[in-house]
């Protein structure tokens, strides 16, 4: 089982390196800290720092971003073995996707003793089967800065093999071991938070020894671990701020809460089904609702008929609660199925015990039978299949950055002009362009003023020679994807008004959930003025575009 999902998962070996690795490349080159400081600003994306923001506003053009935004994590394990890459391989996507290989192949050896323990013989090698060749690895395997959630769950795997040694088997070591594997989990990922889902369910129905209290009890040095991590990760600044895609549960737990059902229930829908839940943020309203209905019908249906085929098992409600409670802290972040590594571990046990229940006593209704059916082509026929394409994932994350690249001037002569781009879908491209651009040393613009993102037709009138009113359709921030560097809870005002160096932007009127509905740019010379190229979104490239007349309005047309 696991030689098939290596062999399904060798497509990442050919995945191009994209825009984290192109960063950390960078700050590697110029470890500003030494080795230790590349370790603690790996995966620091935006530190919080008021003149950080200001800059990259200026830099990047993004008006609309949170002054304090702060998505900043603290991985240093998992930064460690970036540091290995970029010192043996510098550049070499083939050898850093080996490397990430071989963190699959530990945690798939690790699941395997894991579900060996804990399950039935042929329900373990179902269950191992059944994440080995989950289609939901192939993002995570295309893309190397996510190789921390491998990491993290190597280390977790192993300290719930530690505990259940020393909780059944009187294995003493594991008593010391399981802890401090579990925090070496930690310093991997935040993801291994997901870990204390299962320790929990093992204490409430695997370890029968003593009293519930007693049981819950020996998990204390689990929950310190968690707050000692919590207070040095706070400490040293990291963590998420005003970003609408990273939701800190504790920094905003209106927003995180709001958002929850949702991005579980896509979770969920991206865990049982072949349907990808990283398009959940290119969906229009319309579309969410459907896929949130589709997914609660769906898993209510699956709940009626698997419960009745798993409850006989005594540790079927361990892996279902591990399932479920581990969403809650990958939630946190907007759905992607890169995430579901935790997800994935008691989902798989759960199906192989209801698969092996199936054979054993064959459903009596069609309905029922039919979801079972359903649920095994599309996690052991489809599932397979697909893991190989999604390991190629970041093919199509390069494609549209070289499409915006080769749009965008590369003669030197690009340094001495300002790039203002009236209406783009996304920022998220342009911005990789620089990231790449800054770490192969290509020419780029002095500054960018991006005006607007959506996916509609955007109107734009010129009151004078130095202003254009812009109004996107739809409003601005109108989709989850570009709410990244800003989040809802962060709402705009009538009158507000951002200043940069030669520009300030104006909210002049609101849509009803806060969002700039019409923005005034005033710049500080007429729009023609030499040294700015004017270019609008067209694909995931840019074309030229002419400002209006004085006076004159004109419909940009939909990026997309």
């Amino acid at each position: 089982m696991i030689a098939v999902g290596l062999a399904l998962a060798l497509p990442s070996l050919f995945a191009p390196l994209v825009a984290d690795e192109h960063l950390q490349a960078s700050r590697w080159r110029d470890r500003p800290g030494g080795i230790v400081g590349f370790i603690n600003d790996c995966f620091v994306f935006a530190s919080g720092d008021l003149a950080e923001g200001r800059e990259r506003m200026e830099h990047l053009g993004a008006w609309w971003a949170a002054p304090d935004l702060r998505v900043a994590f603290w991985r240093p394990l998992s930064a460690a073995t970036h540091a290995i890459d970029l010192t043996l391989w510098p550049g070499s996507a083939a050898l850093m996707h080996a490397h990430t290989l071989l963190w699959l192949a530990a945690l798939l050896a690790a699941l395997a003793a894991l579900f060996h323990r804990l399950l039935p013989p042929r329900a373990a090698t179902l269950a191992l089967a059944l994440y080995a060749w989950d289609d939901a690895r192939g993002g995570l395997l295309s893309w190397v800065s996510n190789r921390h959630a491998l990491i993290a769950a190597v280390f977790s795997v192993g300290a719930l093999i530690a505990h259940d040694r020393w909780r059944r088997d009187g294995w003493r070591r594991g008593a010391w071991l399981a802890p401090l594997l579990f925090a070496a989990g930690m310093l991997s990922s935040e993801m291994a938070l997901a870990t204390t889902a299962l320790l929990f369910g093992h204490a409430l129905w695997i370890d029968q020894e003593g009293s519930l209290a007693r049981r819950l009890a020996r998990l204390a040095p689990y929950l310190l671990l968690v707050l000692a991590w919590q207070a040095i990760y706070s400490a040293k600044g990291y963590g998420v701020v005003g970003s609408g895609g990273y939701v800190h549960p504790l920094h905003d737990p209106r927003g995180y809460l709001a958002r929850l059902p949702a991005r579980a229930l896509v979770l969920a829908l991206g865990q049982l089904t072949p349907f990808a839940s990283d398009f959940w943020q290119f969906f229009p309203p319309t579309a969410r609702l459907v896929v949130v209905a589709s997914a609660s019908a769906l898993l209510l249906v699956v709940a009626k008929v698997v419960w009745p085929r798993v409850a006989p098992a005594p540790s079927s409600r361990f892996w279902l609660l591990g399932a479920a409670l581990a969403i809650l802290p990958v939630a946190a972040a907007g759905p992607g199925d890169r995430n579901l590594v935790f997800v994935g571990i008691g989902a798989s046990a759960a199906l192989a015990l209801a698969f092996e229940a199936s054979v054993r006593a064959p459903p009596s209704s069609r309905g029922a039978r039919f979801v079972i059916g359903a649920l095994a082509v599309c996690n052991l026929a489809i599932a397979p299949v697909l893991l190989p394409l999604k390991c190629l994932a970041n093919f199509n994350m390069e494609r549209m950055r070289a499409e915006a690249d080769a749009s965008i001037p590369r003669a030197p002569g690009i340094a001495a002009e300002t790039l203002v781009v009236v209406s783009a879908a996304t920022e998220g491209t342009i911005f990789f362009v620089w990231v790449q651009r800054e770490a192969a040393g290509v020419p780029m613009p002095r500054g960018t003023r991006i005006l607007s993102t959506g996916f509609g037709p955007t109107t734009v009138t010129r009151t004078d020679p130095v202003t254009l009113r812009v109004s996107p359709e739809g409003g601005f921030l109108a989709s989850e994807m570009q709410r990244l560097m800003r989040s809802p809870s962060q709402r705009f005002h009538v009158n507000d008004v951002i200043d940069l160096s030669d520009m300030s932007a104006t909210v002049v009127s609101l849509m009803d959930d806060g969002r700039p509905r019409t923005v005034v740019f005033r710049f500080a010379t007429p729009l023609e003025s030499l040294g700015r190229r004017w270019m609008r979104g067209e694909g995931m490239g840019l074309v030229p575009w002419t400002p209006p007349a004085v006076g004159e309005t004109v419909v940009v047309p939909a990026p997309l």
